[in-house]
């Protein structure tokens, strides 16, 4: 244990006078974790939605109202006309749009199937489409209410007559920090594992004190021990970090036990290390083991479902 000791000295130290890779590992994380977990916000809030009323009857009133009331959808312009109402859409000053064609209430007290316009901007087609279905959901609401408004929604909305409710047993009002914060933490882990990892060995070979260390008493394990523990030990530093910030700052609970998240912890930071000394063993410079990584990195980001 004396060689492998003196040679996680070695890196604690070295990482101390390195001043920008000090702020690297402590100051980016944070950073990283406040801009992203707002920035990667799929809540349905504060939906624009204009309305272009041209039955202009108490049922149609009632089916905007409903809209308006909602906490989901603020009013966006109004519209005088069909051309108006495509106009804002693709001017991007509402992101939804309602036509109320005339004889709607009409064919509703004849007991025919009416049928509104709901336009959707799918720039966003995640929030696009939820907001959709949201949008019907207020209608066929106030559609119970009033038998009359009930056959205006059955015609507006295609889908079966009762209704069905729907209980979330995980993050019950959908917020999207919730899943998102526990996604960022776990990236920026990645990163400062795998990329500083893949730096270390390289960094070495550049400044020319690998020989000097491969005729010291190390044995190759203890090298490679001596190189990623301090990493670790960083990464979980960083972990603790940022998850008392996503706690604080963002809300999201911890509900499982500690022990268990630092048990997978552990047991995912010996793939990414595992990915840096990989990246570490093929490169000659810092700047190809930091490509070699971010090649594998997006991969493993894009597949692994957090973005999706």
């Amino acid at each position: 244990m004396g060689p492998l000791l003196c040679m996680v000295r070695k890196e604690f130290l070295q990482l101390r006078r390195d001043r920008a890779m000090m702020a690297l590992i402590l100051v980016m994380p944070l950073i990283q974790l406040v801009i992203l977990s707002n920035a990667l916000n799929n809540d349905l809030e504060n939906i624009r939605i204009s309305v272009l009323d041209e039955d202009r009857t108490p049922l149609s009133r009632r089916l905007v109202d409903s809209l308006d009331q909602a906490d989901v959808f603020i009013l966006g312009p109004a519209a005088a006309g069909p051309g108006a109402l495509r106009d804002h859409l693709q001017a991007g000053r509402t992101d939804l749009a309602l036509r109320v064609p005339r004889g709607f209430a009409a064919d509703a007290a004849r007991g025919e199937r009416p049928s509104a316009g709901l336009f959707v901007d799918g720039v966003n087609s995640s929030i696009a489409g939820r907001a959709a279905a949201d949008a019907a959901a207020v209608v066929a609401r106030e559609g119970m209410r009033d038998p009359e408004a009930a056959l205006a929604a059955a015609g507006a909305l295609e889908g079966p007559s009762m209704p069905a409710e729907v209980r979330y047993f995980y993050n019950p009002e959908l917020e999207s920090r919730i899943y998102m914060v526990p996604g960022v933490v776990v990236m920026l882990v990645t990163l400062i594992s795998a990329v500083i990892t893949g730096m270390a060995v390289v960094r070495e070979k550049e400044i020319g004190t690998l020989e000097q260390v491969l005729v010291t008493p190390l044995t190759p394990l203890q090298f490679i021990l001596g190189k990623t523990l301090p990493i670790a030990l960083i990464a979980l530093f960083d972990l603790a970090l940022a998850s008392g910030v996503a706690m604080i700052f963002f809300g999201v609970p911890l509900t499982g036990s500690p022990g268990v998240l630092l048990l997978g912890t552990l047991a995912y930071l010996s793939v990414a290390l595992g990915l840096g000394l990989l990246a570490s063993s093929v490169s000659d410079t810092q700047q190809q083991a930091m490509f070699t990584v971010w090649f594998f990195l997006t991969f493993a980001m894009l597949l692994s479902g957090f973005f999706f």
